[in-house]
C-alpha cells in the first residue's frame, strides 16, 4: 500500500538570518503585511527580547513568506515576528537601550545603545546574533487571492495565544471590496500594493471618526463603518451583528478584489459617505472635538448608530443646512442627557430605548422610532420647523416647454451678467430648466421656482440660490 502523502500548497525552507540584515536592508522586509495591523511592544518587552538575544537563549522561529513582485524582484513578508524585527531595528537605530538585567553577563552592557558598544561587542552583534527563519515558498503572488488567503490563515493559526476578533478576521479578507472600503475610510494605516509596503498613516480616513469618542485598537471603527454599509444597503434597520459583518465582507469577495477600491463608486457606499460628511459637519465645532477628542456623548456604538439613522432620514427628506445642524447637535446632547439621567422609572421611552440595545432589525427599528420621534418633539418645542424636500425633483416635459417659452429661450444668468440677448439665447435641445431656490435647500418643483439656464451656467450653479 502506498504511503499517504497529501500534496502541500507551499514549501518551508529553514534559514538563519543575521540581525544586521534587518538594519542594512529594511526595505526588503514587509514587517506589516496587509492582513495584519501594526502593533507596538512596550520598552520592557523589547528589552526582554534583547536580554534573551544577548544570553543566546532560545527564541521561536520567525515565519516569513517570499513574495514575488517581478521576474527578478522579491520581498520577504513577515507572517509572524513583526515585533521581534521591529525591536532589533529600534536597537540598531538607538531607540532602545540594553536592559539592566544584562549586568551579570557583562557590566558594560546595561543602558548602552548599539552605537555606544565597544567594537568587539558590535562585531558580536553583527556576526553572531541571528534569527532562525521558516521561509514559506510557493504562495508568492501578492495579487492572487488564494495565496493571500493561505498566508493570512497561517498568521491566524500562529496567533492562538491572542484570539482574533471577528473584525480582525474580516480585515484579512484582502479580496473583498467591502473590506477594502472600510480599511480605506476607517483604518489608521494603509498598505501600498504597488510598492508592496505598509504605510503608517491613512490620509483617507474619514473625519467622521474624529467626532466620535470610540477607540480603534481592536478595529472598532472598521466594524462601525461596515454596519453603516449594511444599514444603507438595506435602506434602514437590518441585522448588523458580528456574524452579519463577516457575511457582508465575504459577500463582496472578488477574484480581482485585492487592492480594488471600486466599492466607493457603488450608490449605497456613496450615500454612507454623504451621511458621514453631514455627521462630521454637524459636530465638528463641538468643544470636545475642537479640543482634539471626540464627543463623549458619541461613545457607545448602538447610540452612535441610532444618531446616524436619524441624521440619514433628515438629510434624505429635509433641508439640512446650518440651522438644522445646530438643532440636531443640541438634540443629541439633550437626548444623551436623558439617556444617562437614570430616570428610567418615569421616562419609559428611554427605558425602552436602553432595553433594545442589540444589533437586530427589530431592536434597531424600535430605537429609531423612539429617537426620531424625540427629535421632532425637540424641534417643535424649539419652534423650529423643518422644510421637506420635494420628492419630484425633475420638471416634466410640459413644464420644460412652459419654462422655455416663459423666458423666450434666454439664459437668465447670461442676462444677469450683462450679455446681449443674442449671446444669451439657448437652443431648445441644449437648454436646462433649473430651480431658482435649489431643491437641496427646499425649493419646490413648481413653475414659479423655475428659470432657464444654458448648460454652462447650470453646471456651475450647484446648490446655490440665484442672485
Amino acid at each position: 500500500m502506498p504511503k499517504y502523502s497529501p500534496q502541500t500548497k507551499y514549501d518551508i525552507v529553514p534559514q538563519i538570518v543575521p540581525l544586521r540584515r534587518f538594519r542594512l536592508y529594511p526595505e526588503n522586509y514587509v514587517v506589516r503585511p496587509p492582513y495584519q495591523r501594526k502593533s507596538v511592544w512596550s520598552k520592557a518587552m523589547q528589552q526582554g527580547l534583547l536580554d534573551s538575544l544577548f544570553r543566546r537563549y532560545y527564541i521561536p522561529n520567525l515565519v516569513m513568506r517570499e513574495v514575488r513582485l517581478g521576474e527578478d524582484s522579491t520581498k520577504r513578508e513577515v507572517v509572524d515576528g513583526q515585533q521581534r524585527i521591529a525591536t532589533v531595528q529600534a536597537f540598531f537605530a538607538g531607540d532602545v537601550v540594553l536592559p539592566d538585567t544584562l549586568k551579570d553577563v557583562n557590566p558594560a552592557l546595561p543602558g548602552k545603545r548599539y552605537s555606544d558598544l565597544p567594537a568587539d561587542i558590535r562585531e558580536f552583534v553583527d556576526d553572531d546574533l541571528t534569527y532562525n527563519i521558516d521561509l514559506i515558498k510557493g504562495i508568492q503572488d501578492p495579487k492572487k487571492p488564494e495565496d493571500q488567503e493561505i498566508a493570512a490563515a497561517i498568521f491566524w493559526r500562529l496567533q492562538q495565544g491572542e484570539t482574533l476578533n471577528y473584525m480582525e478576521k474580516a480585515h484579512a479578507r484582502l479580496s473583498s471590496l467591502a473590506r477594502n472600503f472600510v480599511v480605506k475610510y476607517a483604518d489608521d494605516q494603509q498598505f501600498d500594493y504597488n510598492a508592496y509596503a505598509p504605510v503608517d498613516d491613512n490620509p483617507d480616513k474619514h473625519r467622521f471618526f474624529s467626532v466620535i469618542a470610540r477607540n480603534n485598537d481592536r478595529m472598532q471603527h472598521l466594524a462601525l463603518l461596515t454596519r453603516l454599509l449594511i444599514l444603507e444597503e438595506q435602506e434602514g434597520p437590518a441585522d448588523i451583528r458580528d456574524a452579519n459583518i463577516m457575511e457582508y465582507i465575504d459577500d463582496y469577495l472578488r477574484p480581482d478584489g485585492i487592492g480594488n477600491d471600486s466599492m466607493e463608486t457603488m450608490p449605497h457606499a456613496k450615500r454612507v459617505l454623504g451621511v458621514m460628511n453631514a455627521f462630521y459637519n454637524t459636530f465638528k465645532d463641538d468643544p470636545m472635538v475642537v479640543d482634539g477628542g471626540g464627543m463623549r456623548e458619541l461613545r457607545i456604538e448602538y447610540f452612535i448608530l441610532s444618531v446616524y439613522l436619524v441624521l440619514r432620514h433628515l438629510t434624505k427628506y429635509y433641508v439640512f443646512s446650518e440651522p438644522e445642524r445646530k438643532l440636531f447637535s443640541a438634540f443629541v446632547i439633550e437626548f444623551h442627557r436623558r439617556w444617562r439621567a437614570d430616570r428610567h422609572d418615569v421616562d419609559t421611552d428611554i427605558l425602552t430605548f436602553s432595553d433594545n440595545r442589540q444589533q437586530t432589525t427589530s431592536e434597531i427599528e424600535i430605537r429609531d422610532q423612539i429617537i426620531r420621534q424625540a427629535f421632532f418633539r425637540f424641534a417643535e418645542k424649539r419652534g423650529q420647523e423643518l422644510r421637506t424636500k420635494d420628492e419630484n425633483r425633475a420638471f416634466s416635459e410640459y413644464e420644460r416647454i412652459a419654462i422655455y417659452r416663459r423666458f423666450n429661450g434666454l439664459c437668465q444668468q447670461c442676462l444677469r451678467e450683462g450679455k446681449p440677448e443674442q449671446e444669451a439665447r439657448v437652443a431648445w435641445r441644449q437648454y436646462q430648466a433649473d430651480h431658482v431656490i435649489p431643491h437641496s435647500q427646499g425649493g419646490p418643483i413648481a413653475l414659479e421656482n423655475a428659470e432657464l439656464l444654458c448648460a454652462y451656467h447650470n453646471l456651475h450653479k450647484g446648490a446655490t440660490v440665484a442672485s
